[in-house]
């Protein structure tokens, strides 16, 4: 059986240090091109394809699956046909070839009819098929078109990489490594990795390379982790190369800090459609490091990180059009736009700039109860999330107005070092709200929020400084929610 080459699927997150890579769905198998030859006069067809055609014709089972993936494929004589790609596949398909079947997955899948696509690799996984049973595993780890199963996506990779599928290989190791579908098991995933890198597959070596950074299930070697990352990035692991890319932008003990190597790396990566590296070449653009400062490039970049998922990127989009950065003419309607798109996907930072807006009043046609259910949803584990949730308890913008429960918010911001929560914690402690009065805590909060500069918190400060038993009233909260207070 023909090998398959590996589709490259784009990722969706913020540009991290170290990234593994992930499971990706089969491509076609790589057979060999029908040979040049010169057109037919008779049917501008070329005289081998009319020849092959012919051999098909009479039931050569490799000649019909050449004529089903010319009809697939397209080609310069012949246009692409899906409907007459499946009828040659399904030829082979009835005549027990598993080829067959996973073309027709294939055919399937690239239309996003899972289950149909499902069905087809089901065939062929059993039937002993190993890139059916790499490709139906795929289907039950990201849940298409049949209901997502992670013990039956590695039962599936198992059976794949117990036949030396390199893919199968890969994914079971990612599967040991993330404990999917059952324990976490780093020297099974090794093991795996192994295997799987042997036969030249790149995302097994980069995250060869993640385990020895780590320390999982090896001993700890930076220099031995570096050295992987390199050979898979010249490999073309995009991740690899992204992940080259942050040690020489960020530096380390073994690597010198170097932007114009960093953006060598990273372009690469993006060049490959890495969203993650095309953040990193919109910040380079940005910013000027390891390459000229270009605000149009930068947003370029930006856009095309955050069409394929970059949240970071996505979040710049939308300031640059808040902004109106980089030659893009201001257009806060856009900027909302964004923003919105992001908070339905749950992406905490959007939520928090819309709750921004909407105490500022800028955001006149949101609900401010779907603001609310956004920072319940967050909270626990953004602290931005938890700051702007408490203004909302205090103002009883959306929700039953609760100044202990704000107040308790607050405390836990303000520890986190929000100054906007250390200011309008310190006026609550002035003032008595959701506890006790104390005066010495207030000094301290407004104290803390000015060293970071927090402008309201300085003028605060002073006026208490001048006079101790200065009004309590008299004290200002946070822009935002002195703007709601003011209108009561």
């Amino acid at each position: 059986m023909n090998l398959r080459s590996l589709i490259v699927l784009l990722c969706l997150s913020n540009v991290t240090f170290v990234q593994a890579e992930t499971t990706e769905p089969l491509s076609v198998k790589e057979k060999q091109s029908l040979p040049a030859s010169q057109v037919s006069p008779s049917n501008n067809l070329p005289e081998d394809f009319t020849h092959r055609l012919k051999e098909a014709e009479s039931g050569d089972i490799d000649a019909i699956l050449d004529i089903g993936l010319v009809y697939m494929d397209g080609t310069d004589y012949l246009p692409a046909d899906s409907q007459q790609a499946a009828i040659w596949f399904k030829k082979a398909a009835k005549l027990g070839n598993t080829d067959g079947d996973y073309y027709l997955g294939l055919l399937a899948q690239n239309q996003e009819k899972y289950a149909e696509a499902a069905r087809w690799y089901r065939k062929g996984a059993e039937k002993g098929d190993a890139y059916c049973q790499y490709d139906l595993g795929f289907l039950y780890e990201r849940g298409y078109g049949v209901k997502q199963d992670y013990q039956q996506a590695k039962a599936w990779y198992s059976e794949a990489a117990e036949q030396g599928q390199a893919y199968g290989q890969f994914a079971l190791g990612m599967f040991y490594h993330d404990g999917l579908g059952g324990d976490v098991d780093y020297q099974k995933a090794r093991e795996w990795y192994e295997e799987s890198a042997q036969q030249g597959v790149a995302s097994a070596v980069n995250n060869l390379a993640v385990l020895y950074e780590n320390g999982e299930g090896v001993e700890k070697d930076e220099e031995r982790a570096i050295n992987l990352y390199r050979q898979a990035a010249n490999m073309g692991s995009a991740t690899a190369q992204t992940n080259m890319g942050d040690f020489y932008y960020e530096g380390h003990r073994l690597i010198e800090k170097n932007h114009y190597q960093a953006i060598y790396w990273y372009k690469r990566a993006a060049l490959q459609g890495n969203a993650d590296a095309q953040f990193a070449m919109g910040r380079g653009y940005e910013s000027g490091d390891g390459i000229g400062k270009d605000l149009p490039s930068a947003f370029d970049w930006y856009q095309q990180g955050a069409e394929n998922g970059s949240v970071a990127a996505a979040m710049k989009v939308a300031e640059f059009y808040e902004q109106g950065l980089g030659g893009v003419t201001a257009d806060h309607g856009k900027a909302i736009e964004w923003y919105m798109s992001m908070a339905d996907d749950d992406i905490p930072e959007a939520q928090v700039k819309l709750a921004e807006w909407y105490l500022e009043g800028q955001l006149p046609k949101v609900d401010s109860q779907k603001i609310v259910s956004w920072l319940l949803a967050s909270e626990q584990n953004n602290i931005q999330s938890k700051n702007q949730l408490a203004l909302f308890y205090l103002t009883g913008t959306g929700v039953q107005q609760n100044v202990q429960k704000a107040r308790e918010l607050l405390q836990q911001s303000a520890f986190k070092d929000i100054s906007e929560a250390q200011n309008n914690l310190a006026v609550m402690y002035a003032r008595g709200l959701g506890g006790e009065k104390n005066i010495f805590r207030a000094m301290r909060w407004f104290e803390r929020a000015a060293q970071s500069g927090n402008a309201v918190a300085i003028k605060n400060l002073q006026l208490l400084q001048e006079n101790k038993e200065a009004k309590a009233s008299m004290l200002k909260y946070s822009d935002n929610v002195q703007l709601i207070m003011n209108k009561r």
